[in-house]
This record gives structure tokens, sequence and C-alpha cells, in this order.
């Protein structure tokens, strides 16, 4: 997989870009704006579905339901604690659009298709129904 050294939510280039943004921000609309696109989309390329996990992991988080990734502090999230403390308890009105965008990810996504052919999709598709499981 290009740009991807693993198969967690915030292992690949994509999503760190991404991520640099919302740190950027103060509020929660590009995860909801990040969602929304899977949900517009026809054809959904694998940035777009590489961001999307990350807002919708993000999402979790938010919750009180951070995945492994947040919670074992990597160095690919850790800088993620401060925004995710700030803006605890946002978002409950985006779960059933991120339910929705999750099921096209894995069903209809080319992210979907490069780690069907990378030999490591069951892994994968692990980490996805690990976040679907939490939301």
């Amino acid at each position: 997989m290009m740009g991807a050294w693993g198969t967690g939510i915030f292992e690949n280039d994509d999503v760190l870009d991404w991520k640099a943004d919302l740190l950027d921000s103060d509020d929660i609309e590009l995860i909801e704006e990040t969602i929304e696109e899977v949900l517009e989309e026809e054809y959904i390329e694998s940035d777009v579905a590489s961001n999307a996990l990350g807002a919708i992991e993000i999402l979790a988080a938010l919750q009180g339901k951070p995945g492994q990734e947040i919670l074992n502090s990597q160095s690919n999230t850790e800088d993620l604690y401060e925004w995710i403390d700030a803006h605890k308890g946002k978002g409950k009105n985006l779960i059933s659009k991120a339910k929705r965008a999750m099921k096209k990810i894995k069903k209809d996504s080319e992210l979907q298709e490069l780690w069907e052919e990378s030999g490591e999709y069951s892994s994968w598709l692990n980490t996805l129904n690990d976040l679907e499981s939490r939301l």
C-alpha cells in the first residue's frame, strides 16, 4: 500500500496530513466534512477513505471510546490528546453518518480494493470492525 506502513487508522501519509489540519482547527467541522465526503462520493478515493477513518476514530474518542492507537499513545497519535480533551463529548449527532460511511468504505472504496490486493486485508478489516464496534 503506497504511503501506508501498517493497517492502523493512523498508519498512512494521507491521514497524518489530514490530522495536521484537524489540529489547526478549533471545532469538529473538519470531522463532519470528511465523513460527509464519503457519503457524497460515488467512488471513494483511498485518501478520502483514509481521512474519513481518521475522522471516525477521533469521533469515537470524543465519545470516550478511543481505539488502541490512541490509547497506546503512539508517536503518530499522541499529539491528538489535547485536541480530543478540548472537544470531548462533541459530535454525537455524527455517529449515524459515521456508521454509514464505514459501511461504504468497507464495501466499495479504492482503499478496500487496495487492501484486498495487499495480503493484509483481514488485518485491515479487523481494524475497521474494531472501530465500528465503538460507534
